[in-house]
């Protein structure tokens, strides 16, 4: 493995434990062995180790959002669609939970992260829509009902790693994300046919303990 594959393990590993602010430079170096100057070679200071591991949860959330949900939409692909994006705000948890800091230290991580949001909502809406169009889901109410849908999805899915710290959870666990893809479907089950809600239910039970 490369020095820059070495630091950027380690970070996320370090960020992911103990929050963003704990990954200094100076502490990576030591951890790992190297000189500060061998690590300046390759990012200049955290801000840039955070930007790539952005990048790196940017490209496989959108290959979850577009790749895994082709239509027809099945119960099985969309109870997946939405272990595997939990999956992923775990796998990149300090993001999550300091989101508000990091963007506010960093205006180009800030307006890559607006990027994605606008684009991940686009997404959610059609996906949204593929399941009113497959007869699996009823149309919201309202013209914007399907962006509605989306924009909730969206906001339980960045949010839940801070609810769960703000609730005081001692040490979270990636069963805890299982809970979140449930709440999901708690806020979609007035929309969704029951047989497809049941199905999809059935297939997100049987998956989230292999998570666990």
């Amino acid at each position: 493995m490369s020095n820059r594959d070495r630091i950027l393990e380690f970070a996320l590993a370090l960020m992911n434990e103990e929050g963003a602010e704990a990954a200094n430079t100076t502490r990576i170096a030591a951890a790992l062995g190297i000189s500060p100057g061998n690590l300046y070679y390759h990012f200049r200071n955290r801000e840039e180790i955070v930007r790539v591991l952005f990048e790196a949860l940017e490209t496989e959330f959108r290959a979850v959002l577009v790749e895994d949900v082709g239509p027809p939409i099945t119960p099985v692909r969309f109870a997946g669609f939405y272990l595997r994006s939990f999956d992923l705000a775990w796998r990149y948890r300090f993001f999550f939970g300091g989101l508000l800091g990091l963007l506010r230290r960093d205006d180009d991580l800030a307006a890559r992260y607006r990027a994605l949001q606008d684009w991940a909502l686009v997404e959610l809406e059609r996906i949204a829509a593929q399941l009113v169009k497959d007869g699996n889901m009823d149309r919201p109410r309202g013209r914007d009902g399907l962006r509605s849908v989306a924009l909730n999805t969206w906001l339980i899915w960045m949010n839940w790693i801070r609810f769960l710290q703000i609730s005081g959870k001692d040490a979270i666990a990636p069963s805890d994300m299982a809970a979140g893809a449930n709440q999901l479907f708690d806020v979609l089950a007035p929309y969704l046919d029951p047989a497809f809600e049941k199905s999809a239910r059935r297939a997100l039970a049987r998956e989230a303990p292999k998570r666990g």
